[in-house]
């Protein structure tokens, strides 16, 4: 008789992983599909919903054959944003509209002030020009024949589900992502829907992360490789799925995933008001708390961009090596890393990337150091914004594509000055739906004791001091700088 096993699945900007969890936390099995989002002449970002659909669907089905268990819930998390439109045959319309791409910031603007004159009643959605409404806006103004068709905007995950059971829902953080809904509301704001030109039987249901959806068709279980029984439970945006993965169950635990993006979650009963402009926040998927989130939208992504204009040909494990052979500081060069603007711990749209005091002499290798000392640095003033909001940070735990590697967790705590936790497994979104589907299938009673019981540590990478005072002056020049270029104030 096969092991009774439970599947999450990642579906991120650049690939979708799922893994094959047990009722101990051991990882039965684990596969990667990657795929790569297109950028337009006009600068857009793209992906066909086909590509995503086909990844998380060969991931699937290699972990599960992989595990050799039998999958008896699963749980899907991803980004927030990107999004598909469907016609009444649940065709796409337009490729997915992933969601760091900006085209929809006129839109976001009169989205805004047609909320703000509305005299709501209620929360407003928090809107910004990669939300999801705004980009639908876009659409409509830009494609009007085309998108006349639409009968369906659907967000990853709640397409996914779709596929998978016929209905598609969607939990509340990833909904406040659409700009047409707000935290703790009790469904879509109907003025945003109506300024959207948007109807709300056009969007996925919302309901409450770790809840039972549907169970999976019997056509869509023979193409994944599960039984149709197999039960899909609602799951989350991937930031507060990872932190879950990484067993951040309460405050005082802060999780640092370095992926494409970079972000910092801990945990809080009760938030600053008002909020810091350069912090987010929320309902965490444990109901008693909320979460502040530092966020940064360019981090592994630049590091595959120097490693792809800069250095073809070099593993980014390659340029690791060679990078650690050159004294911290990059002799001189800093690296200013916000190539598509600044969140955390500043808010700057305008804010670009820059290499700084390059001479004659430097080269690629200490313009490598220097783009992961620049990360670093946001990591570190990231942290200062938590402690001067209150937030005591007691356990740092590093997970993403970033943990895996060993230079990297080590700098890290060399610059902030914190022993940095590393788990087990890395791809910790991937454990956290993974969660998420055990405690919707009634294995746990809540994610928190789920996450407090499955969490595995695997190493603590140490600060050493000296190098800890080094990076203090490095930091102290790195923020000058980009206060300098970027003409923040303190």
């Amino acid at each position: 008789m096969k092991q009774k096993a439970y599947l999450g699945l990642d579906v991120g900007g650049t690939g979708a992983k799922a893994g094959v969890l047990d009722g101990q936390g051991r990882l039965l099995g684990f596969a990667h599909r990657p795929y790569r989002p297109q950028l337009t002449e006009e600068g857009h970002i793209e992906i066909p919903i086909q590509t995503i659909y086909a990844a998380a669907r060969g991931a699937t089905v290699s972990a599960i054959g992989e595990s050799g268990a039998r999958v008896v819930a699963l749980s899907i998390c991803s980004q927030g944003q990107t999004f598909v439109c469907l016609n009444e045959h649940d065709e796409p319309l337009y490729p997915a509209i992933v969601w760091y791409d900006a085209r929809a910031s006129e839109q976001a603007k009169r989205l805004s002030q047609a909320l703000q004159s509305s005299n709501l009643h209620e929360a407003m959605p928090y809107v910004t020009p990669i939300a999801s409404g705004p980009k639908v806006m876009w659409l409509h103004e830009h494609f009007p024949v085309l998108m006349a068709a639409a009968k369906r905007y659907l967000l990853l995950p709640d397409y996914l589900a779709y596929r998978l059971t016929g209905r598609a829902v969607i939990d509340p953080c990833t909904a406040s992502s659409t700009a047409l809904y707000a935290e703790d509301a009790s469904d879509y704001c109907a003025a945003a829907l109506a300024a959207a030109g948007i109807r709300k039987s056009e969007m996925a249901e919302i309901q409450q992360c770790g809840q039972p959806i549907a169970r999976v068709a019997p056509k869509s279980a023979e193409e994944w490789g599960m039984d149709a029984d197999t039960l899909v439970v609602t799951g989350t945006n991937d930031q507060y799925s990872g932190a879950l993965g990484a067993g951040n169950c309460r405050p005082g635990i802060v999780s640092v995933t370095t992926g494409t993006a970079l972000s910092l979650v801990t945990l809080t009963e009760h938030l600053p008001q008002p909020m810091p402009p350069g912090l987010l926040g929320g309902r965490f998927p444990i109901p008693r708390y909320q979460f502040a989130l530092a966020f940064s939208k360019t981090a592994g992504v630049v590091l595959e961009w120097f490693n792809r204009e800069l250095s073809p040909g070099q593993s980014l494990q390659e340029l690791d090596d060679m990078a650690s052979r050159v004294p911290i500081g990059s002799r001189g060069v800093i690296m200013l890393p916000h190539f598509d603007g600044m969140i955390s711990p500043v808010r700057d749209p305008d804010a670009r990337g820059a290499f700084l005091n390059l001479s004659l002499h430097h080269t690629r290798i200490e313009m490598y150091r220097a783009t992961m000392e620049g990360l670093g640095c946001n990591v570190h003033e990231n942290f200062e914004l938590f402690r001067r909001c209150g937030f005591p940070i007691q356990v740092v735990r590093s997970i993403g594509g970033g943990a895996k590697s060993d230079f990297w967790s080590q700098m890290i705590a060399d610059i902030t000055g914190f022993p940095i936790e590393r788990p087990v497994f890395r791809e910790a979104g991937v454990v956290g739906a993974a969660m998420i589907a055990a405690v919707g299938s009634g294995a746990f009673s809540s994610l928190e004791e789920c996450s407090e019981a499955l969490y595995k540590p695997e190493r603590i990478f140490n600060p050493h001091p000296e190098n800890h005072a080094l990076y203090q002056k490095l930091c102290r020049n790195y923020i000058e700088l980009y206060r300098y270029i970027y003409h923040h104030q303190e």
